[in-house]
């Protein structure tokens, strides 16, 4: 085809930039976006290649159950994964709370745990969460010295036991204090 004596306003394909054309067949407004959209074109058609080959590999597998809200607020007992969807959290969250005797849980064989509704209820409207710790003074505190000489033990286990336990503490300048009362409990064991 040859080459008109007019131009003719067309927007590239490509970018969408409007540009004046020679032929009636061109698309784009230069070589680089000619290029751009050839490459693309071929990613294109080379994923829909894989997943036509992935299809015919793999028939459709069958997704994990979807949990319903409704389903769950009606039921007595719940799985670990239907309370992980009711409180918004992982399935890991709930085991941990289950292991450290937050909630109650019963194991009806190795792979069926369940979970009483009520407990979950009770989880909300305990004393526990609803009180306000009061604000630590040094007087209810131990230093790291007077831990280690009272309860025989190195400073690196009261640092893990602490951290483990969520023991509360305070720092004051370069001193670090432990609550009394929560490094008793920990001992009391």
């Amino acid at each position: 085809m040859s080459k008109a004596t007019f131009t003719i306003l067309k927007q590239c394909q490509n970018c969408g930039e409007m540009f004046e054309a020679q032929k009636r067949t061109t698309r784009f407004c230069s070589h680089r976006c000619a290029s751009q959209n050839y490459k693309l074109r071929k990613r294109l058609e080379a994923k829909k290649k894989v997943e036509a080959n992935t299809k015919k590999q793999n028939p459709t597998r069958y997704k994990k159950k979807a949990v319903s809200l409704e389903l769950i607020k009606t039921k007595e007992f719940i799985t670990v994964r239907e309370l992980a969807v009711l409180l918004g959290c992982g399935k890991d969250t709930i085991y941990r709370m289950v292991k450290n005797n937050e909630i109650k849980a019963v194991n009806l064989s190795k792979r069926l745990t369940r979970i009483r509704r009520k407990d979950v209820e009770n989880l909300f409207e305990s004393e526990n969460t609803n009180t306000q710790l009061q604000p630590l003074k040094l007087e209810d505190c131990y230093t790291m010295e007077q831990i280690t000489s009272k309860y025989n033990t190195s400073r690196n286990t009261i640092y893990s036991l602490a951290s483990k336990h969520n023991v509360r503490k305070i720092k004051n300048g370069k001193f670090t204090y432990y609550s009394k009362v929560d490094i008793d409990k920990l001992y009391e064991i």
